[in-house]
């Protein structure tokens, strides 16, 4: 980690934790939890949503085409995708929900190589300084651009890699404990950050963006949390469970199953719009709940080295976008508890230098560089 990085972890470290929470009391946390999970309501709202989120995605994809070169370009037969997480973390769960999809589209065979070395960094070179045929591909979440900002990493994403395809998220994330939690809501977490700074500990992945979201709630509290290294999802799961960590953030798909055993319990979620995830209306974002400044969306991105060919760029972009609104990837991602807009080239270039200056704003108010 660079400097500034190293820097940055040592003021954060002395820190306290504070929990984001989108419940009121230990009531209304479990209600909260039940409303979410309860088979009809839940179900209705899933497939409002997703009928909705199909036809939107389905327009986004034709468009995506029509404007796509279909002489074939994309030479490659194999095409490696790099994903710099574990296997069963979330943006590996969800390219190997594409990929077969793919596979029947283009006739190619991809293959994807899961690559950690470095925080993720072995696996952007290899991206950034590999071939620009398409053969190679990053897939990622937009918390690469935070590792950016924040000392991981120090090639800047719109300029050092071409951006292929974003598909922007409508959910988001939700603040669990573990059941036996003293903590009953949101406000207890911040009550306590308050009384016993550093003493409550937030589990979050160094460098990506939920340490980027410890700066911003230790901002909005006026006391520090004490940051733990934790890993992706999966770990972070383990952390909590194992009483190493206070809270955290999970993505809904992964924390459900441990929510219907009563195992954790949801006190709210962060969003990249700062308001409810459409799919829970029950449970409040932690926007709303004191931390106003606590908002992110765990978009995906497909990029490749910089330089590339338009019209292979275009040619790429139509094939995984018109994969993202298959039936049956639409599916995988509802039950992930999620929905997924797919952007076209353009929108998805400027997505990536929106969400550069937006993550360089908060970075540098958090003292990152």
């Amino acid at each position: 980690m660079k400097k500034a990085g190293i820097a940055m972890l040592a003021i954060l470290s002395l820190t306290t934790a504070l929990v984001v929470g989108c419940g009121q009391s230990g009531s209304s946390a479990t209600s909260v939890t039940t409303k979410a999970t309860a088979t009809g309501t839940t179900n209705a709202i899933k497939t409002t949503a997703a009928a909705k989120t199909t036809s939107e995605t389905t327009k986004a994809a034709a468009a995506t085409q029509a404007s796509g070169n279909t002489t074939g370009n994309w030479k490659a037969s194999t095409v490696t995708l790099y994903v710099p997480t574990k296997a069963g973390n979330q943006a590996d769960l969800y390219i190997r929900f594409i990929t077969p999809v793919l596979e029947k589209q283009t006739g190619k065979k991809f293959v994807v190589v899961n690559q950690t070395d470095g925080n993720g960094v072995v696996a952007y070179e290899n991206i950034r300084t590999g071939k620009k045929d398409g053969s190679s591909l990053l897939y990622f979440l937009n918390s690469m651009i935070v590792q950016t900002h924040t000392g991981v990493y120090d090639k800047n994403v719109s300029e050092n890699f071409t951006p292929i395809a974003i598909d922007t998220a409508s959910g988001g994330m939700w603040l669990v404990v573990k059941n036996d939690s003293k903590f009953q809501s949101v406000k207890d977490i911040i009550d306590a950050v308050k009384a016993n700074p550093g003493k409550v500990t937030y589990g979050m992945t160094s460098g990506q963006a939920l340490h980027l979201l410890g700066g911003m709630m230790n901002k909005d509290i006026g006391a520090e949390l004490s940051l733990v290294d934790a890993g992706g999802n999966a770990e972070r799961l383990i952390s909590l469970l194992g009483g190493n960590v206070d809270f955290t953030f999970v993505s809904t798909g992964a924390a459900k199953q441990y929510v219907e055993k009563k195992e954790i319990r949801v006190l709210g979620c962060v969003t990249g719009t700062g308001e409810k995830d459409p799919l829970y209306p029950d449970i409040e974002s932690v926007t709303k709940l004191g931390m106003p400044s606590v908002k992110y969306g765990f978009d995906t991105m497909l990029l490749g080295p910089s330089g590339m060919d338009a019209s292979l760029v275009k040619e790429i972009n139509a094939a995984f976008q018109k994969a993202m609104v298959d039936p049956e990837v639409v599916k995988q991602f509802a039950a992930m508890e999620n929905t997924m807009t797919p952007l076209d080239v353009e929108a998805s270039s400027k997505y990536v230098k929106d969400k550069d200056s937006e993550i360089a704003a908060i970075a540098k108010t958090l003292n990152f560089q």
